[in-house]
């Protein structure tokens, strides 16, 4: 087999492979959206300088959501 066909072999496996992660990964929005109204969070910031923020619900816990660094 040339070279060349093994490195497009390699290729198409990569990219198959991507698009098959992509799809599976689920970000839980939906479910998170669906928690926060059913609990009634309410948005609270750290006051410690840190960029940590999380949600007060009425289960007494506070639920931290990753957010993206502009």
């Amino acid at each position: 087999m040339k070279t060349s066909h093994l490195m497009f072999a390699g290729v198409a496996f990569a990219v198959v492979a991507e698009a098959l992660l992509l799809a599976g990964n689920k970000n839980g929005e939906e479910e998170w959206a669906s928690f926060r109204d059913a609990h009634h969070c309410v948005p609270v910031a750290a006051t410690d300088g840190s960029n940590r923020a999380g949600y007060q619900c009425d289960d007494g816990q506070v639920h931290y959501r990753w957010r993206q660094m502009r």
